[in-house]
């Protein structure tokens, strides 16, 4: 399962290769990164793991000194060191939710030089490119020149008057390395050279003519400097890579590791696994635990559901003995527990709710055995017997032991003596130790020992079948006369089974069952009370949804208002700049700038008036609202009128918007009365600054950059209408964000003539200075 989740060789093998710790600070801290790496795909998505082949063969040829690595052993290093780059570049993405996988995917060994090296000597199957050394070009070009003028010069055998009957076919072709002719066996004599091969018929020799011996001669020649080169580059590039050989195991090995975490946190959310809390106590606490290979299954057939079981186990009654019918989820139940406790020392999270815990086990002993034949049984307790003695040899207090039909394949008096006599000795070891048997005498060995409990696998009595949930301190019956009925036994017999069972067994069965039948009843009460809780919580969270959502559709109402009011404003602020502009665009006077705010002065005065609040007057209610009041709701920041009340709700027409408001939100600006207008008119008014009221320096130490912005071209209006000549904005020096939004809104501004740094007198790289136009 979880080998499928890994996406490289590399984490495969590790997958497939994993073994369970026995140090907890390593457990923890495989959980912790598998907890870290769930973050990271929820952030970010899968690591780009694609194209990342098993180069470790070819490193260790290379490990060898004087080695020499073919061409495509080379090539498959280029995808590794390319795959580097984008995992270091998906580490800085998670830095975040995930530091330690962070810091492991930034340490990957990153040898861009070395990748761009092998990227331009060979292509992507291991070929060298011509690029690859000038001398490698030369002679590859010498050689093509050689064979085009070979193929020419034999080609023009072709035009011969006689060539149709002196050669088998029109065509130049190689034997041995050597450029030849098919020539007809009894056409020999009319080609003078020598004879390299001849067909399996013996219809066709071919012939090297003579013309072409020295050619074919510099060819082979050049061709065997051209491998020689070839040879020679490659070595460089081996000994470019065995230089760098470390670093390349490193990043094999740290991509591998890697694949494996994530392989971990993605099998983890496909089972909707948890972290559980491990540690040294003695304490295994599993609520809702679901067995991981029946989670696979259902997968596969989703209509076979997967039943949790809860598991209890703790210092203080450290033997669980588990009872009820065959097929009723014993077996099952004890392979949870030991893949669960693997998983965590593993650290894989598990299929538990929250709030899992299990201890460090040092060591786990499991007898289960799923063949159960008659013929074997002695085979079988023979078996079981040679198992025990070794599990006996080691056991102690940090030992999971898992025992499963504990007695069986025996007389069952002897058996259930010697099964609690094991489990009595397992207990007094220290060790945690779930069996599951059908031996009576085993019931009451836990139901009375003060280190030992009971559990039993529910079954529905009306059904005859089993539910598999595991009921605690209640011995369990194993129902095989019911279950014989069910299945076609004749009704007769099963009566006949039924007298041969003791009166006080017949009592003792009846009472299990109506506990059974009880326990059944009270879970499924359990159940609609938790169904009706959660329909409960559902109609409250749409309630509260509902009341959000009207609370979102109030605040776009008043945004939509004041982006209207900011569009009016952003209208009488280009006619400022129309102003200015024509101001900038002459020679200018102190008159004319006079004039110019003049000008500016009307079209604030000539403005339309922009809607805004009403003043409300001040003070909180000093008793619930009532139909009429004058409220504001600070939240929304709405004003309005109250129309109805219901309970601790009240109705509230703002405008034409109208909303429903719990009291506690609502302040009672005036009570009683209508309003005809719940947002009057106001007058947008822009007044001309005194040069002694507007400061001649800005501070913006402590905003952020679109805070500063806003700040600074008000001020920057202000300071011109005030006629100030300059100004200093103070920034601070800091991360130089401030800095760098000052500078944008000084180049766009139309008011601004020119800005430079502080000098040194001036606050120096922690302020800018602003000159406005002027004459």
């Amino acid at each position: 399962m979880l080998a499928r989740d890994t996406h490289t060789p590399m984490g495969r093998e590790h997958a497939l290769g994993l073994e369970a710790s026995r140090d907890l600070g390593e457990i923890r801290q495989a959980l912790a990164e598998t907890r870290q790496a769930r973050s990271a795909l929820h952030l970010s998505g899968v690591p780009p793991w694609e194209l990342i082949p098993d180069v470790r063969p070819a490193l260790e040829s290379v490990r060898v000194p004087g080695s020499v690595a073919e061409g495509a052993e080379l090539a498959a290093l280029v995808p590794v060191l390319d795959a580097a780059a984008r995992l270091r570049a998906y580490g800085r993405g998670i830095a975040e939710v995930a530091p330690d996988l962070h810091a492991a995917f930034t340490a990957l060994p990153h040898e861009q030089g070395l990748g761009d090296l092998l990227r331009r000597a060979l292509d992507q199957d291991g070929r060298l490119r011509d690029e690859a050394s000038a001398s490698l070009r030369r002679l590859r070009q010498r050689v093509r020149d050689l064979r085009k003028d070979i193929v020419k010069t034999l080609e023009g055998y072709f035009q011969s008057p006689t060539a149709e009957s002196t050669f088998q076919e029109r065509y130049v072709t190689v034997r041995h390395g050597r450029y030849v002719l098919p020539v007809r066996t009894e056409a020999k004599g009319r080609v003078r050279g020598i004879v390299h091969d001849r067909s399996q018929s013996g219809a066709t020799l071919f012939v090297e003519p003579e013309g072409v011996v020295e050619a074919n001669n510099d060819l082979v020649q050049a061709m065997r400097e051209e491998e020689s080169e070839e040879l020679r580059v490659l070595a460089a590039l081996t000994d470019a890579v065995r230089a760098a050989l470390p670093e390349l195991l490193a990043l094999v090995g740290g991509v591998g590791s890697l694949d494996l975490i994530f392989g971990r946190a993605q099998l983890a959310e496909r089972m909707e696994a948890t972290e559980p809390e491990v540690s040294d106590e003695r304490v295994v606490a599993l609520r809702g635990a679901r067995n991981p290979l029946l989670l696979a299954q259902s997968w596969k057939e989703p209509a076979r559901a997967v039943v949790a079981v809860d598991v209890e186990l703790d210092a203080a009654r450290p033997v669980l003995v588990i009872t009820g019918p065959n097929a009723g989820g014993k077996t099952v139940t004890l392979k949870t527990l030991v893949l669960l406790a693997l998983m965590a020392q593993s650290g894989l999270h598990v299929p538990a709710r929250e709030g899992a815990r299990l201890p460090v086990f040092a060591q786990v002993f499991a007898i289960v055995g799923d063949d159960q034949s008659v013929a074997e049984n002695l085979s079988t307790f023979s078996a079981f017997v040679k198992q025990l003695s070794i599990v006996l040899e080691d056991v102690d207090e940090r030992s999971l032991v898992l025992l499963d039909e504990l007695g069986a394949g025996t007389d069952p008096d002897d058996g259930a003596a010697l099964a609690q006599a094991v489990l009595e000795t397992l207990a007094e070891r220290g060790a945690l130790a779930v069996a599951s048997t059908h031996l009576e005498p085993l019931k009451g060995f836990a139901s009375s020992h003060p280190r030992a409990r009971n559990a039993s696998v529910e079954f529905d009595a009306e059904r005859l079948a089993p539910t598999f949930r595991l009921v605690y301190d209640r011995p369990g019956q194993s129902y095989a006369l019911a279950i014989g009925a069910r299945l076609g036994l004749p009704p007769a017999l099963i009566e006949r089974a039924h007298a041969y069972r003791s009166t006080q067994q017949r009592q003792l069965q009846e009472l299990l069952a109506r506990l059974d039948d009880r326990d059944r009843r009270d879970a499924e009460r359990t159940a609609l009370i938790e169904r009706r809780e959660a329909e409960s919580a559902g109609l409250l969270a749409r309630a509260e949804a509902e009341l959000a959502a009207a609370e979102k559709t109030a605040r776009e109402t008043v945004a939509r208002a004041k982006a209207e009011s900011q569009k009016r404003l952003g209208e009488i602020r280009r006619a400022v700049n129309e102003e200015w502009e024509r101001l900038r665009g002459s020679e200018k006077t102190r008159a004319d700038l006079t004039l110019g705010r003049k000008r500016l002065s009307e079209v604030a005065r000539s403005a339309e008036a922009i809607p805004g609040e009403p003043p409300g007057a001040p003070g909180a209610a000093s008793r619930p609202g009532a139909p009429g009041d004058q409220v504001e709701v600070a939240h929304l920041g709405l004003k309005g009128e109250i129309l109805a009340v219901d309970g601790g709700t009240a109705t509230v027409r703002a405008g034409t918007l109208t909303v429903k408001v719990p009291f506690q939100a609502l302040r009672v600006i005036r009570p009683g009365g209508t309003s005809t207008s719940l947002a009057p008119a106001r007058s947008l008014r822009i007044q001309m600054p005194e040069r002694s009221a507007v400061a001649v320096e800005l501070h913006l130490i402590g905003r952020t950059s679109e805070e500063a912005r806003d700040l600074l071209e008000k001020y920057l209006d202000d300071a011109f209408l005030a006629g100030l000549p300059s100004v200093r904005i103070i920034h601070g020096k800091g991360t130089g964000a401030l800095r760098r939004a000052v500078e944008e809104v000084l180049s766009a501004h139309p008011l601004v003539a020119e800005h430079r740094p502080g000098a040194p007198h001036e606050g120096g790289a922690g302020a800018t200075i602003a000159v406005l136009g002027q004459a």
